[in-house]
C-alpha cells in the first residue's frame, strides 16, 4: 500500500482542487481511498460533494479536571501552570481552551486532586464520493491535539484501505508546517507540494520543502496558476532548479476551475479539453503509470517522473 500526500506551505494555492481531481482521474485506473488530514479545515468532501456514511467522535485529548471535595485551594496548581490554565482566587478552575493536559498541576497537587483525562476533541467521519471513500477528521472548535487526530485519521484509512483491498491513499494535507503536517508526513511514501507563483507562496514552499526533507521523502512540486504572474513563475522555476526540486507541472489559471465547484462539478471532468483539466489530467497520467510500472510493494520516487 503506497501513499501520497499533497501539501502547499501556503493555504489557497488550490491543493484541496487538485487532490479531488487526481483522486477522481487516479480512481479510473487504481483502487484507492482519499484522506483529509486537514482536521482544523476539512474541505475535501466539499469539492468532492461525498455523502457522510459513518461519523464518530475521538477522543485524542487530555484535560485536567479539580475534584473539589479534596481541594484545599492552596494555589501550586496555579503557580506551575505554564498555559495559564488555572483561574480563580479561592478554588482553582481549569480554562478548557487553555488547558493543554501536560499534567503538571497534577504532580504539584499535594492532596491528589487533579487528575487528567482524555476528553473528546473532534470526529471522524466516513463519506462517499462516487465509487470511493473518503475518510475525513474534523478538530472541535477551540479543541488541542490536532496531530492526534491527524495520527487517527491516517490509521482509519489505512485499516479502510485494507478492508477494501486499495493500493493507493491519497491524502490532502493541512497547510503550514505544524504538528498536523508532521503527523500527515509519518509513514508516506511520497509527498507532492502545491504553490503558486506569489512570492508568500514561494516563501511558505521553502519551508514545507526543508520539513519533507526532514523526512527524508521523495517531493515534486506542482506550480498551480502558473501564468498569472510571470516574475513568480521565474523565481519559482530557479528556486526548484537551485534545490534540484522536480517539476512535475504547471498548471494554467482557469477561471472555469471555480465556477465548476461553485456548480458542485470539478472542472477537469466537466471539461476536460480546458487547458488546467489538460495539465492535471497529464499529471494524473505520470502519477498513475509510476505506480503501475513499480507494483504495490515496490519504492516509488517522483524523481523518476520524467
Amino acid at each position: 500500500m503506497k501513499e501520497i500526500v499533497i501539501l502547499s506551505g501556503k493555504g489557497g494555492v488550490g491543493k484541496s482542487s487538485l487532490t479531488a481531481a487526481l483522486g477522481t482521474l487516479l480512481g479510473r485506473r487504481h483502487s484507492l481511498v482519499l484522506a483529509d488530514t486537514d482536521v482544523d479545515a476539512p474541505n475535501l468532501h466539499l469539492v468532492l460533494g461525498a455523502e457522510r456514511l459513518e461519523s464518530s467522535p475521538i477522543t485524542a485529548s487530555e484535560k485536567a479536571f479539580v475534584d473539589m471535595d479534596r481541594c484545599v485551594g492552596c494555589g501550586l496548581c496555579t503557580d506551575v501552570c505554564r498555559f495559564d490554565a488555572i483561574i480563580g482566587d479561592s478554588r482553582p478552575v481549569i480554562a478548557r481552551y487553555s488547558c493543554e493536559g501536560c499534567g503538571a498541576c497534577a504532580i504539584a497537587c499535594p492532596e491528589e486532586a487533579i487528575t487528567i483525562r482524555q476528553v473528546t476533541n473532534g470526529r471522524l467521519d466516513i463519506m462517499a464520493a462516487g465509487d470511493h471513500r473518503v475518510v475525513s477528521g474534523s478538530l472541535d472548535i477551540g479543541a488541542s491535539s490536532s496531530g492526534r487526530l491527524v495520527d487517527v485519521v491516517k490509521r482509519r484509512a489505512r485499516e479502510l484501505a485494507g478492508e477494501l483491498g486499495a493500493g493507493l491513499i491519497l491524502t490532502d494535507g493541512p497547510p503550514g508546517i505544524g504538528c498536523p503536517v508532521i503527523a500527515t508526513l509519518k509513514g508516506a511514501d511520497h509527498v507532492v507540494l502545491v504553490t503558486e507563483p506569489t512570492p508568500s507562496a514561494l516563501s511558505d514552499l521553502g519551508r514545507v520543502v526543508e520539513v519533507v526533507q526532514g523526512f527524508h521523502l521523495p517531493l515534486g512540486v506542482v506550480l498551480n496558476r502558473a501564468d498569472i504572474f510571470a516574475d513568480g513563475r521565474g523565481q519559482v522555476l530557479r528556486y526548484l532548479d537551485a534545490h534540484r526540486i522536480e517539476l512535475l507541472a504547471e498548471i494554467p489559471y482557469d477561471p472555469e476551475l471555480p465556477r465548476a465547484l461553485a456548480r458542485g462539478e470539478l472542472a477537469v471532468t466537466a471539461r476536460p479539453d480546458a487547458p488546467s483539466s489538460l495539465a492535471i489530467r497529464a499529471l494524473g497520467k505520470r502519477i498513475s503509470d509510476l505506480i503501475q510500472r513499480n507494483g504495490p510493494g515496490r519504492a516509488i520516487s517522483l524523481k523518476t517522473m520524467t
